[in-house]
């Protein structure tokens, strides 16, 4: 009787954990180099651009991704834990232009402009 070979798996076991840890730290780097190439988002949900308002009030709301900072015209605005902000706008008789910049945490910065017209 020949005696059958034993298979050493405590040879596999280092080699696939390697892999393993090297696949998740790849995997990690990606995702954080994803926010680093794609940089500060901004939708705006409402007023809509060129939207003519019967009111001098109006309240942008939208969803930032990805920033540090966002301003409303000058004025420093904040999101909620999702991204979601609405702030509170009162607007000039006529013509009105808003400007929302948003920034992220390597100084990028996106700029967003509604035209806005108001009639009373």
């Amino acid at each position: 009787m020949t005696p059958t070979p034993r298979k050493n798996y405590s040879r596999l076991i280092k080699p696939i954990l390697i892999g393993l840890i090297a696949l998740l730290i790849v995997g990690y780097s990606g995702l954080k180099l994803k926010n680093f190439i794609t940089g500060p988002q901004v939708v705006i949900a409402t007023p809509t651009n060129g939207q003519t308002i019967k009111q001098n009030f109006v309240t942008v709301k939208g969803k930032a991704e990805r920033i540090s900072q966002l301003y409303l015209n000058g004025k420093k605005i904040f999101t909620d834990e999702q991204g979601n902000f609405n702030e509170p706008y009162l607007l000039a008789s006529g013509y009105n232009l808003l400007e929302i910049i948003a920034s992220d945490q390597f100084g990028r910065q996106i700029i967003k402009k509604l035209q806005l017209t108001t009639i009373n």
